[in-house]
């Protein structure tokens, strides 16, 4: 029980990547001003949250019986899409392109809430992993991933300044790229795997 947990908890955190959003945090010029950085953190988790739990518990039913899509066409999507993103990464050493934003409500719900939380990976990754051990273990694995990533996005702009000082930052995107791009290839022939049978 507490292997499976943890092994669902490291899938999900990778796929979170707390890593992208101290970048993005960074990049929008928001890190100074802690309680504009409480509030978005605050609200795109909740966000967040909110999508994958309900695909926790209802994204079987929400595929199968609304979009009559079976669960092993969203994994090799779903897996496509994440190595494009470990890829883009890999090669570029960011995540997304983001343009900033004036409002604050704006950058906590897209792009930060969704996709860069609750993005198709994430949303799969949920989706498959109740389908195969249940929704009890799924949700705590997401909600203690989701816990770290908000701390981490909470202290962003320190973290952001130890990072650059070690000039840990480029290469730490590159490893975390780097993994992002393996889950996703495991997911794709997970999904070819589930079809060919």
């Amino acid at each position: 029980m507490k292997s499976i947990f943890f092994d669902n908890f490291l899938i999900f955190l990778v796929l979170l990547n707390p890593v992208s959003k101290i970048v993005i945090l960074s990049s929008l010029g928001i890190i100074e001003d802690f309680n504009e950085l409480k509030k978005i953190s605050l609200k795109s988790t909740a966000t967040a949250m909110l999508i994958l739990f309900i695909f926790s518990f209802a994204g079987t039913f929400i595929l199968k019986k609304v979009f009559k899509i079976e669960i092993y066409s969203l994994q090799i999507v779903g897996g496509v899409v994440l190595f494009l993103i470990g890829l883009r990464a890999l090669q570029k050493g960011e995540f997304f392109e983001i343009e900033k934003r004036e409002k604050v409500s704006d950058i906590a719900v897209v792009p930060i809430a969704s996709p860069m939380i609750a993005g198709p990976a994430t949303i799969t990754a949920s989706i498959s992993q109740s389908a195969i051990f249940g929704s009890f273990i799924t949700i705590l694995s997401i909600f203690c991933a989701l816990m770290i990533n908000f701390v981490i996005m909470l202290f962003a702009g320190k973290i952001n300044l130890i990072l650059k000082r070690l000039n840990l930052l480029g290469p730490l995107i590159r490893i975390t790229g780097l993994f992002i791009a393996s889950i996703g290839i495991n997911m794709t022939l997970t999904g070819i795997k589930t079809f060919l049978k």
